[in-house]
Formats: C-alpha cells, sequence, structure tokens
C-alpha cells in the first residue's frame, strides 16, 4: 500500500477506538487498536525504504495482489511489502532502532491477542493500560517519522 493510504487508515482507526470503551468492547477495541499500529508500522517502513510505497496490496508474504489495466486484480511474486504482524514477514538488514522500538511495542500489544481473544483470559484494566501505552509508544514513533519525512501534513 502507498504511505497515504496507511495514514488515511491509521487516522480512522484511531477515531474508531475513542468511540469504542476499552473493556466493554475490548474484541473491536483492540482489532482497531492492533490494526492501525501494523498500518503504522508498514508506513513507517515505507518511509525509511525498507519496503516499497507503491499501490500493491500483500496478502502473504513475497505475495501482491496487483491491478491489472483492466481493472482486475492478479497474485505477482514482488518481494517484501506490509507486513501482516511484527516478525511476518522479517524485516532484516539495517533497520533503524525507532523502527527496532516500534516493532517492541507492537509485540507488547500483540501477547494479548491469543489470550484475551483466543484464549480465556478477560481483559483487565491493567491490559487495556498496557495496550494503551504500546499503542501510544507506536504512535508517537510514527508521528515523528511522518514529521522526518515529505509526508508530513
Amino acid at each position: 500500500m502507498k504511505v497515504a493510504s496507511h495514514v488515511g487508515k491509521v487516522r480512522r482507526m484511531a477515531a474508531l477506538r475513542q468511540r469504542l470503551d476499552p473493556l466493554a468492547d475490548f474484541e473491536m477495541w483492540y482489532w482497531t487498536t492492533l490494526t492501525a499500529g501494523t498500518n503504522m508500522l508498514n508506513a513507517t517502513l515505507h518511509l525509511a525504504g525498507l519496503t516499497r510505497d507503491d499501490p500493491v496490496f500483500s496478502t502473504i508474504p513475497g505475495v501482491h495482489l496487483v491491478r491489472q489495466p483492466d481493472g482486475t486484480y492478479a497474485r505477482e511474486l514482488r518481494g517484501l511489502g506490509d507486513v501482516s504482524h511484527v516478525g511476518w514477514p522479517e524485516i532484516e538488514g539495517n533497520v533503524p532502532p525507532a523502527i527496532r522500538e516500534l516493532e517492541h511495542a507492537l509485540h507488547g500489544l500483540e501477547q494479548h491477542r491469543d489470550p484475551c481473544l483466543r484464549g480465556d483470559r478477560m481483559p483487565t484494566p491493567a491490559i487495556v493500560d498496557e495496550c494503551e501505552q504500546a499503542f501510544a509508544n507506536v504512535m508517537a514513533i510514527f508521528t515523528q517519522a511522518l514529521r522526518d519525512s515529505k509526508h508530513a501534513g
């Protein structure tokens, strides 16, 4: 995806998060939080030149849906694109420390996915607080990356 598309998604999801109750609506709130965070990671990777800022859609690592001249989409092997989750696919090489910090914050958020959404752990105010802190850290790094780029504003 393009940076502008990620930024638009982040803005819409951040607004939606504000309308949800983190405990009463935990599953929807959590998925919105995680999806916004993943979009921030992808935009930041594009801004750093580690992944391509292009109008294709990653499906699985290396496979992308690419719009064809007739308006349909076809799968193409194109190398690294948007990540689905932190570490899938792994971003290797010379990754700036801020992006590694962003990944670390997203790991903090993702640690609650399986126990709370797929397991039997009930969300608590402490879990919500941890997720909020992780989201704030991701947002701060993303916001700085946007400020430092031509995409600011």
